[in-house]
């Protein structure tokens, strides 16, 4: 089913984003917002392929500002899905492994979406700079749209970690 392989690459892609942390301050009183994101997301399917790319990721110093993955879907409409991010050149890898599930409605995404996708993980590994600032445990979520174009990221979120 193209749509559960959108839906995980979607899902990889979400996961990948949120390696990408770097703390900000923040007043003792306020919630904590995640260290790091990225705010634009592509997919290509080849066969049963799904190749994504990230883009407009924080920190660039630790991502370089994108990242690429590429996974095989089962084409399951939930589950849970391994996926490694390879960040720009010279920063290294980040591994995932993250649950994604249907959610109940479209959310903000635009017309013509087939379903929107929830994803909620951690980082299980990674490599170079990359691991330094997206650490081993840190939460990875996000929320994707995923249409005849394959996934997006759902308008006015980011993939976070």
């Amino acid at each position: 089913m193209n749509l559960s392989a959108r839906t995980r690459a979607l899902a990889v892609v979400a996961a990948s984003a949120s390696l990408f942390a770097v703390p900000l301050a923040a007043p003792a009183s306020a919630a904590v917002p995640p260290p790091g994101k990225c705010t634009k997301l592509v997919t290509k399917t080849v066969g049963s392929k799904i190749n994504a790319t990230l883009s407009n990721c924080t920190p660039v110093a630790a991502t370089g500002g994108s990242g690429t993955g590429a996974f095989t879907s089962t084409g399951a409409p939930s589950g849970t899905l391994n996926i490694t991010i390879a960040w720009a050149p010279g920063k290294g890898t980040t591994k995932t492994n993250f649950k994604f599930t249907t959610a109940p409605t479209k959310g903000k995404c635009p017309a013509g979406t087939k379903s929107r996708i929830k994803i909620n993980g951690k980082v299980t590994s990674g490599t170079g700079v990359a691991v330094k600032t997206i650490k081993i445990g840190q939460p990875v979520t996000g929320s994707v749209c995923s249409g005849a174009k394959g996934f997006t990221l759902e308008p006015g979120t980011a993939l976070t970690f």
